[in-house]
């Protein structure tokens, strides 16, 4: 197999702005299939991408033998459903964020998997952003020593998506986006902390409710805070929001002999560059990492930069060339698939992700820090009023 044949279920708005585009350039992935519940939809997307099948039924993709690989970019609810079918099936699968409704269900796509020896991963592609990736790069050369908290933030109105992106309201409704801002945006900085720290999360303690958003009801949580304590002894900060007016995100991480800060989905007046990195260990240009050497400019004379030994300790500013994370992240699901390994982001990754965001919500039952893996399923709130 030289080319990875794709399907995908759900053709809203991230199937539009990051899927099919990345597909489309793609010379490892070819899109087959298109499934939607609104069949005019699902035509409307084959037209415009290429995809030679429209499939009636979920059941219909994935009984098809041509696909190799299911990208489920449903709704939420239906993630676990439609994962398992495809893994049972023996067809990959990459499932958008969140991975799962809930703990238990997450685990089981992990063991499905493993089972049926197929590879899975979660669209948390916020790790594929270039200004992450060299970040975790110069933390395993020590360029900031021990890690020991990691603090990741996203911030945005339920307006910016809904009214500039979104091919439907399905985020608004608790039966079908099963949380709010906890699943959402929390899917991915738990995922991007928990992958700087390199370490399992060992116990959370957090909220996740609505407090600025009462006409979606409480079942719709719009803000979530969260901390998180890891298994190697660092801890993680999250925090996330559906009703700041404007974009607001960053991830700090401090360590024992520096400091980085990181963002990628939107600058403010105190982000002017897409990774800030502080070192206090002794460096001359020989032994600074390639990283820092190809991105600090001198501030005073460039000749100073041969001459000083150690280099002058400030904060250092960079600013990578500008890729998409989704092209990264399916570039990486093809290649696990293609060369037969694991991906970047694996099911288990997602699993843990998944522990934690459902340790919030039993935190919140509970009063306290909760133990992970979790003891039995947390079911979310939406679900236990009755979703599909």
């Amino acid at each position: 197999m030289d080319q990875v044949n794709v399907a995908v279920s759900g053709c809203g708005s991230v199937a539009w702005i990051a899927h099919f585009p990345a597909i489309a350039r793609s010379s490892k992935l070819k899109l087959v299939g298109v499934f939607s519940r609104t069949r005019a939809v699902a035509e409307k997307a084959a037209h415009h991408w290429g995809a030679r099948h429209v499939y009636r039924t979920f059941d219909d993709l994935v009984a098809d033998k041509e696909v190799d690989a299911v990208i489920v970019a449903s709704p939420n609810v239906y993630h676990f459903e439609q994962a398992s079918s495809a893994l049972s099936a023996g067809r990959h699968v990459y499932i958008e964020k969140p991975m799962t409704s809930t703990n238990t269900q997450a685990w089981d796509l992990v063991r499905l998997a493993s089972e049926n020896h197929r590879k899975l991963t979660v669209g948390c592609q916020h790790r594929f952003w270039t200004q992450h990736r060299w970040a975790r790069k110069l933390i395993a050369q020590g360029v900031v020593g021990q890690v020991r908290l990691v603090r990741s933030s996203l911030h945005e109105t339920w307006h910016l998506y809904q009214e500039n992106v979104a091919r439907s309201d399905y985020r608004l409704h608790p039966s079908e986006a099963v949380a709010g801002t906890l699943f959402d945006q929390g899917s991915h900085r738990i995922d991007l902390i928990s992958w700087l720290v390199d370490s399992r999360p060992r116990r959370v303690v957090g909220v996740a409710k609505n407090v600025a958003s009462p006409e979606l009801g409480p079942l719709v949580d719009d803000l979530t805070v969260a901390i998180v304590e890891y298994e190697n002894g660092a801890h993680g900060i999250l925090t996330t929001d559906k009703f700041s007016p404007v974009v607001s995100n960053i991830t700090e991480v401090y360590g024992t002999a520096g400091m980085m800060f990181a963002s990628s989905d939107a600058f403010n007046p105190f982000q002017s560059v897409p990774l800030a990195v502080f070192s206090a260990n002794d460096y001359d240009l020989d032994s600074l990492p390639e990283i820092l050497q190809r991105y600090r400019y001198p501030t005073a004379f460039w000749v100073t930069d041969f001459v000083q030994k150690p280099l002058e300790k400030r904060w250092m500013s960079i600013v990578p060339p500008r890729t998409n994370p989704f092209d990264a992240i399916l570039e990486d699901f093809a290649d696990a698939i293609l060369l037969d390994r694991e991906p970047d982001l694996t099911g288990e990754d997602g699993a843990y992700g998944m522990e934690v965001l459902c340790g919030v919500l039993r935190s919140m039952e509970t009063g306290g820090w909760v133990d992970l893996p979790l003891e039995g399923e947390v079911v979310p709130p939406a679900l236990r009023a009755g979703g599909p």
